[in-house]
């Protein structure tokens, strides 16, 4: 055997290409042949010592088994069932077909049960040629996924060992965010849920992430948006787990759609923001929101009536177009100091769109935009005949 005997499959035989070191089984399947299955010996102390191990180059394991090295293995020897195990598999093919069927239903990855996905990556393998993300589109599963996670398919397929690199980073990244949003108790199967959602595109980014985060930490802010109806299903079952922030997302929620961010960062430094939550959990939520609307009519009365959030981002959109000379769907945020300042000038020019743009382009000067809508219109009047001379 060349594998210590606690394991209940033997590989055919050991081999080494690139440095790293494979355990050879066969897939007798009567369609493909005796189609190498590897899989990478991640601890030397599997090998019974004195087994040999043959050292090929990718072109030799090519020859050798009449299929093309993809580079990576098909598991690690670590994972084989060994003898303490309760399932009984006929062979090292039975163990994948379960261990992937656990996979794809633990991890969400459905596209790894589609048989025309997993049949287009078995002709990749025959044929050496990469799987594009075009061949996936007239699968049942590329029908019903987008862009991104075909894409991840393609990518884990490739190099799944990279790619499960990214989805550990992605698992600390999301582990230190629930750290930091007060989650308590082991929040390590959620912050797995969490990052396979962003690693594999179910979540279009680090926002939608920071979004549920929000929902699953505050039951209030939770029922506010509609409930657990609004959760994707596999992280359902965390709603009520981690309820340490009630009424926090529902006041900074608010306190933004109000008064803007730059409010928030004040009621934070001066405990009005704790004071908000603390009302929000007691049932005083419309009081809350009473007040802010207040403070808002107070300091914007052109907008009373209103909120923050559903004029100032026109305002602030079209100064960043003033400032930068981006045109159409094109907007350039401002940084913190700039949008007090655009702010400031929509209180001046009392909701007057041309008052507005005039004391952008008049503070605003020197900036490339309007500096380059300038020489357009100097450009403009300059006669023709003198045209040709710049």
């Amino acid at each position: 055997m060349s594998l210590t005997s606690n394991f209940n499959f033997q590989p055919e035989e050991i081999i080494r290409i690139d440095g790293v070191v494979y355990a050879v089984f066969f897939d007798t399947g009567e369609e493909l042949g005796d189609f190498p299955i590897l899989m990478e010996v991640d601890a030397m102390s599997f090998i019974k010592e004195g087994t040999q191990i043959d050292d090929l180059t990718e072109d030799e394991f090519a020859d050798k088994y009449k299929y093309v090295f993809r580079g990576h293995g098909d598991g690690y020897v670590s994972d084989i069932a060994t003898e303490g195990d309760q399932v009984n598999y006929k062979s090292i093919m039975d163990y994948h077909e379960i261990e992937l069927d656990k996979r794809a239903k633990k991890n969400g990855m459905e596209w790894l049960l589609d048989v025309d996905v997993q049949t287009k990556f078995l002709a990749s393998v025959l044929t050496g040629i990469p799987v594009g993300l075009d061949e996936l589109a007239g699968t049942n599963w590329g029908k019903s996924s987008t862009p991104e996670q075909k894409e991840f398919a393609a990518e884990y397929y490739a190099d799944s060992n990279a790619v499960m690199e990214k989805i550990e980073q992605n698992i600390s990244t999301i582990t230190r965010a629930l750290y930091d949003a007060d989650f308590q108790g082991d929040t390590t199967e959620l912050a797995k849920v969490l990052a396979m959602g962003l690693s594999t595109g179910k979540y279009a980014n680090s926002e939608e992430v920071n979004m549920y985060i929000k929902y699953l930490g505050d039951a209030f802010f939770l029922e506010t948006v509609g409930g657990d109806q609004v959760l994707p299903d596999e992280l359902k079952p965390f709603a009520g787990q981690f309820q340490t922030n009630d009424g926090k997302s529902v006041a900074e929620n608010n306190i933004v759609s109000y008064l803007g961010k730059q409010a928030l960062q004040g009621y934070k430094a001066d405990g009005t923001f704790l004071q908000m939550a603390g009302m929000i959990r007691s049932g005083k939520g419309k009081q809350v929101i009473d007040d802010l609307q207040k403070v808002h009519d107070t300091i914007y009365p052109t907008f009373a009536g209103s909120k923050f959030s559903s004029w100032n981002p026109y305002f602030s959109a079209r100064a960043s177009r003033v400032i930068n000379g981006t045109t159409g769907q094109q907007v350039v945020p401002l940084n913190a100091k700039d949008q007090l300042k655009v702010n400031d000038l929509i209180i001046q020019a009392g909701g007057d769109y041309q008052k507005f743009d005039a004391s952008i382009r008049k503070l605003y000067q020197n900036s490339p935009g309007v500096k380059n809508n300038f020489m357009t219109d100097l450009a403009k009047v300059i006669p023709q005949a003198y045209s040709g001379v710049f």
